[in-house]
């Protein structure tokens, strides 16, 4: 309209022309400023959207290979994760230092010799060969090597007492498995050899290989800690995994996670899971492999702290003492029943340097309410009562004068054994929705009070699975096959 107007007005003008020139020219002037504010006004909601997005994908980050459990199954995968080129988070409840649980403590029994089973020995003769490679990995840039294997594996003979009966078998595992042994089967070989008294139908037996007897978790852990972040990689403690599932749209594992100290939840994308989370295992995986709740099943078993009243041990002569001190660690099955059974180390040594003995039973189990309060569980009468008459019994096998009024409680508590039903640990793959192995979720649990003494070749085989890597050593893939997939079903 406005256009028909003007160009009326000025058609009889003498300056019609110019001034329709200027017009249009001021028209052409305004659309191209309405264009530059549309233009402008698109870059800038462009810009809005690039940084909403940043932000969103800062709050879903997507990490190459989470490891759920930083104890000593979680972080050897972890290692292995990382020394094979993965870039690795891994996951931890806890501080850095334990103050409960599986892998809580200074002392496991570490021992070659297991009677009637080449799988656990391998398991822990194994993980002595692999922890050596892992100072060697922390020593390589230190000048003074300060890092060593001893810092971990305390040597000391290891006794086993037990039925005459497990002789035939005992035997024939010492020898396959290259055992260095003394053993005496009657009353007076047990005198003349080791100055105990043995009671009729029991033996006793004690190994005496390099880096068998106890090892330590906690400095274990530690050092597996340095060695990933020394590849690169990160080790984040008190946070919590709730929950994974699958994201089908993205094909990652959605992990959602809790900072203890925030108390704030938010979500991790991950390409590869290992999932080590003891006994725990069961809820974290619910959204993705439900039926391990059928597959492990958690116990508590009871640990107790004994030592010897300051003025009675003193009162020892020398020879006794190092006579007590050289029969732990002990696996006592000499009653014939499990219930009797007993294992039983020094945990450390208090500030007069009275050893401090640690005794539990890998068949004192009982059920579980809570799982989240089990860890603070008080010991019962009679569980203190049977750790104290074990350990009195055990001083009577190795005739020292040591009486009830002479031991005194100093600690206990409560962990938890993740039981499969053969007693056999995890380390696989979970299933897929048509019964397939997902080479991408691995999950290490089930281990039962054997874990620790393998604790290195447990991570290695998960890292081997989730990187697809082979190994042609045999007992090696007889382990694998015997820790894995075909169990599920």
């Amino acid at each position: 309209m406005y256009h028909t107007y003007f160009n009326k007005l000025l058609s009889s003008s003498f300056y019609s022309i110019y001034f329709a020139q200027i017009f249009h020219f001021c028209m052409f002037v305004m659309q191209f400023y309405n264009t530059l504010q549309l233009v402008r006004f698109a870059f800038i909601f462009f810009i809005a959207l690039l940084l909403c997005s940043c932000a969103k994908e800062k709050e879903t980050p997507v990490v190459d290979t989470v490891v759920i459990g930083g104890g000593l199954m979680g972080s050897s995968a972890a290692w292995y994760l990382s020394n094979q080129g993965n870039s690795v988070l891994l996951l931890e409840k806890q501080d850095s230092i334990y103050s409960y649980g599986s892998s809580y403590g200074t002392a496991r029994i570490a021992r070659s010799n297991n009677r009637g089973s080449d799988v656990w020995s391998f398991l822990h003769n194994n993980s002595v060969k692999e922890t050596g490679a892992l100072i060697d990995f922390l020593n390589s840039s230190q000048a003074d090597k300060s890092y060593k294997i001893e810092d971990i594996y305390t040597t000391s003979p290891v006794t086993y007492v037990g039925r005459i009966r497990i002789y035939e078998k005992l035997l024939a595992s010492l020898i396959r498995q290259k055992v260095n042994y003394e053993m005496a089967t009657n009353t007076q070989e047990g005198k003349k050899q080791f100055d105990v008294n043995l009671p009729d139908s029991v033996l006793i037996q004690r190994e005496y290989n390099q880096h068998s007897g106890t090892l330590n978790p906690k400095v274990l852990i530690t050092y597996l800690h340095k060695a990933i972040r020394k590849k690169g990689n990160t080790v984040k403690y008190r946070t919590q995994v709730m929950s994974v599932k699958y994201n089908k749209k993205r094909d990652l594992f959605e992990l959602e996670v809790k900072d203890d100290e925030s108390q704030q939840t938010n979500t991790i994308f991950a390409k590869k899971v290992a999932s080590a989370a003891g006994a725990y295992n069961g809820s974290i995986l619910k959204n993705v492999a439900n039926y391990f709740d059928t597959l492990i099943n958690p116990k508590r078993v009871f640990l107790a702290f004994l030592k010897i009243k300051k003025e009675k041990y003193q009162a020892l002569a020398e020879s006794e003492k190092q006579k007590l001190i050289s029969f732990y660690p002990v696996i006592n099955s000499s009653k014939g029943t499990r219930k009797g059974s007993f294992f039983s180390m020094i945990e450390y040594y208090d500030a007069d340097k009275i050893p401090v003995i640690k005794i539990g039973g890998h068949f004192q189990r009982s059920d579980i309410q809570n799982l989240d309060s089990v860890w603070v569980k008080e010991l019962s009468e009679a569980e203190r009562a049977w750790s104290k008459q074990s350990t009195l019994d055990y001083f009577q096998l190795l005739n020292l004068p040591i009486q009830e009024e002479d031991l005194e409680f100093v600690g206990e508590y409560s962990c938890v054994y993740s039981l499969t039903k053969s007693e056999v640990p995890f380390v696989t793959p979970i299933a897929q929705a048509d019964g397939s192995a997902n080479d991408r979720f691995v999950v290490l649990g089930g281990m039962s009070g054997v874990g620790a003494k393998g604790a290195m070749t447990y991570g290695l085989i998960a890292a081997d699975i989730l990187n697809q890597k082979s190994n042609n050593d045999s007992l090696y893939q007889v382990v694998k096959q015997k820790l894995g997939f075909a169990r599920h079903f």
